[in-house]
């Protein structure tokens, strides 16, 4: 989530409640109705099996998918996770920094990509490799608001789930992830190498990891929808874009998940905590080397700004400092994890010095600069940082 972002969220939500305190509009609901809280743990895709778990609890089939590994003809020798996390229009810096590594030739083909919120738009490219690189530069530096959303305020107002339609940015979705990019990564999957994202489901309050690769080989009619509606939950901020509604079944009986935003939940994830690497490698009996690969698609250090006393500017600015040190809790969390389990961890992020000022979402000059920034960046002899 950017900054303007969550001063555009508070002034509309201010606004919302306001008019439908007077107005008495009712929400839009949904065509199915919710998982009963006794009961949404059960619930299910209909034709899918092992694509999602909980993320903060192991995988439940996690044994299966470990014994495909063995598919994976550089598992023996090295283990490289890339992990791509939130920031919206920063993920230029991500988009860039990919396209500079693989310039400088050192960039290695990835076990695993993760990705959640701007970071879950840039990983099935990055999962696919470096010919994809330019598909990422298009789509970070000649994209705009235009592309990514339509303003719909008095949808809102009138018992609307969001201020924006995202109508834009599904349309590139369904442009990008066509039947031969879905063929691809079902390809990549049988190799035995993993792609992930991660969205929110607010129902519940829990993450939820998607098993993308699994998704494409599942030979599944909608397989295709499924992954863009995933791409696009991912990435929809609560209250700017609108939430996806997922359908699922549980006794054979059809309701309605909300999935929005990765980044409510955690804003950059490798695998849960009580996933145990060591077990998992005496059972394969192999000893790589192993890596974690973090991008962080914004600055992590403080910014000082002396911040008006109006009340969407203290509301902003707090959010914005919340999703801060959140994301470095979750790297914090990643590097502890890497020294359990023997993974050597390399960091980029944001330069502190990137001072281009942001006009508006998605300010195409503003991603066009820090596109650059990022490729300088992974081309440079210090495109990473061992630790925070």
């Amino acid at each position: 989530m950017s900054r303007s972002f969550t001063l555009l969220v508070y002034r509309f939500s201010v606004l919302v409640l306001l008019v439908l305190s007077v107005s008495g509009c009712s929400p839009k609901s949904r065509q199915f109705t919710a998982p009963d809280g006794k009961h949404y743990t059960k619930a299910v895709i209909e034709g899918y099996t092992n694509i999602r778990y909980w993320g903060d609890q192991r995988a439940p089939y996690a044994d299966t998918t470990i014994h495909r590994l063995k598919k994976n003809r550089l598992l023996h020798k090295r283990v490289d996770i890339l992990a791509l996390s939130g920031g919206a229009e920063d993920g230029a810096y991500g988009a860039g920094f990919l396209k500079g590594w693989s310039e400088r030739g050192e960039r290695p083909e990835f076990t695993m990509v993760t990705g959640i919120s701007t970071g879950a738009l840039i990983a099935p490219f990055a999962f696919l490799g470096p010919e994809y690189d330019d598909v990422l530069q298009r789509l970070f530096t000649e994209s705009s608001r235009k592309n990514i959303f339509v303003l719909t305020p008095f949808t809102a107002l009138f018992g609307g789930s969001s201020v924006t339609d995202t109508a834009p940015l599904r349309r590139i979705l369904k442009e990008e992830i066509d039947d031969a990019f879905v063929a691809a990564l079902a390809r990549e999957g049988r190799k035995g190498r993993i792609l992930q994202i991660g969205t929110t489901n607010l129902d519940a309050q829990r993450p939820v990891i998607w098993e993308i690769t699994e998704i494409a080989q599942s030979g599944h009619p909608d397989a295709k929808r499924l992954i863009q509606q995933i791409m696009l939950a991912s990435a929809s901020i609560p209250g700017v874009f609108p939430p996806v509604l997922i359908d699922v079944v549980i006794d054979g009986k059809k309701h309605q998940e909300l999935h929005v935003d990765g980044g409510v939940t955690q804003q950059i994830f490798v695998y849960p905590y009580d996933f145990d690497v060591r077990r998992y490698e005496k059972l394969l009996g192999i000893r790589p080397k192993k890596n974690f690969w973090l991008i962080r698609n914004t600055k992590i250090t403080p910014e000082y700004k002396a911040v008006d006393l109006w009340l969407s500017d203290i509301a902003g600015r707090s959010v914005s400092t919340l999703i801060k040190y959140q994301g470095r809790d979750n790297l914090k969390n990643i590097v502890a994890v890497a020294k359990r389990d023997g993974f050597k961890v390399h960091i980029t992020h944001v330069p502190a010095s990137f001072d281009v000022p942001l006009e508006d979402m998605f300010d195409k000059k503003y991603m066009k600069a820090l596109y650059q920034v990022g490729y300088k960046k992974g081309h440079s002899d210090s495109a990473w940082y061992p630790d925070l």
